[in-house]
């Protein structure tokens, strides 16, 4: 693509590529790079059809990569996510893959409901394009679904500062650290935001929902602890903060959040401990039984433990939906083990209504969107 129309497409001036590619091709019928960059304009218009339109009349050999992204990404437009992973997986074969196949990939797996792969995808992607912060954000929000917090927290922190006013940034992150008990924390964030991109709806209802009155200093204890566990994980001290939060718990130094850190501090050590991350969120439960937060993440530790526990991981997340209905993550998280289950009705009828109560401009509509969409494929 000539350097012009490459130049204008970055700086998003997409009428004046329109025009200088219409140029182009009154003079050059045959023209590859500006049927090219018509058919990346087409698809950002969402003209998916034009855009097949314009790359079908593209015929050398060198073209070939990029015709092939907007191909997949055309697929993804329509919803048509097991073509696009067909398309993606080609050029993720070749020598030397572009970022973007495989951020492409990481959407297309996850749309159908594979998060392991897709937060793998996303990784490589970000590894190849590390100052993209849309392929951070995507990752962080797959890392999140995992319920690897603390990995999607800095994700999702390093998205925001490569792109400041990225409203989704602050909400998914504000959300994380809310269900760490860090409210304080998540209205730090969601102030951030908004001074970012002021009167952001997204911001303000998250904002608003958070308020409530807390009884301050009545924590402080565990605050301390938590913090203390969270600086030493940070630092690979992973066997002496569970030492830590194992004698703080004994000595009746309690709370969710930390508990929840111990089963993160479990699964951090090489090799990971799985049965201590599973007690641990076995105590979780116990300790706080009408808490939503522990069923979802032991339900989704059990999934990747393989199909035998796929009963109980189930039996989880659904008791997780009935404690917290108005969740999207967690119906998400439900839906995705109804598909592992082959029980893809309750899937497609759960997924719809996760669809049917998000806003067009939540984070989340999107990816449910594209889950709903391959599952009535499928």
């Amino acid at each position: 693509m000539t350097h012009s129309l490459r130049q204008l497409l970055e700086e998003g001036r997409l009428q004046e590529v329109r025009e200088a590619a219409a140029r182009h091709l009154a003079q050059h019928p045959d023209d590859e790079e500006a049927l090219l960059a018509l058919a990346k304009v087409a698809l950002l218009d969402g003209r998916a059809e034009q855009a097949e339109q314009l790359l079908s009349r593209v015929k050398s050999e060198r073209a070939q990569v990029e015709m092939t992204l907007l191909r997949a990404a055309a697929a993804i437009q329509r919803k048509d996510f097991t073509r696009a992973r067909e398309f993606y997986q080609v050029l993720i074969h070749q020598p030397s893959p572009p970022a973007e196949a495989w951020h492409g990939l990481g959407v297309a797996l996850l749309a159908q409901g594979d998060i392991l792969a897709a937060r793998e995808a996303h990784e490589h992607a970000v590894a190849l394009k590390p100052q993209q912060s849309g392929f951070r954000f995507e990752l962080g929000m797959t890392l999140a679904m995992e319920n690897r917090s603390r990995a999607a927290v800095h994700e999702l922190v390093q998205s925001l500062r490569l792109e400041p006013r990225d409203v989704r940034g602050y909400w998914a992150l504000a959300q994380l650290l809310r269900q760490h008990g860090k409210m304080r924390s998540a209205q730090h964030i969601l102030e951030a935001g908004l001074k970012q991109v002021p009167q952001a709806q997204l911001l303000l209802e998250a904002l608003t929902a958070g308020q409530e009155p807390t009884v301050e200093g009545a924590e402080a204890p565990e605050a301390a602890l938590f913090h203390r566990a969270a600086r030493l994980l940070e630092r690979k001290r992973g066997r002496e903060a569970l030492k830590h939060l194992r004698e703080g718990w004994a000595q009746g130094t309690r709370s969710l959040p930390l508990k929840l850190l111990e089963a993160e501090a479990c699964e951090m050590l090489q090799p990971p401990d799985m049965p201590g991350v599973i007690h641990a969120y076995e105590e979780a439960i116990a300790f706080a039984p009408e808490h939503w937060e522990p069923y979802t993440r032991l339900g989704v530790c059990l999934l990747k433990e393989g199909h035998r526990h796929m009963p109980r991981a189930i039996e989880l997340l659904e008791t997780a939906r009935r404690l917290e209905p108005t969740m999207p993550e967690t119906s998400l998280n439900l839906v995705l083990a109804y598909v592992k289950a082959q029980r893809m009705a309750e899937a497609l009828a759960l997924a719809q209504q996760v669809v049917d109560g998000l806003a067009p401009q939540h984070p989340l509509h999107a990816q449910a969107t594209r889950l709903l969409e391959d599952l009535r494929q499928s």
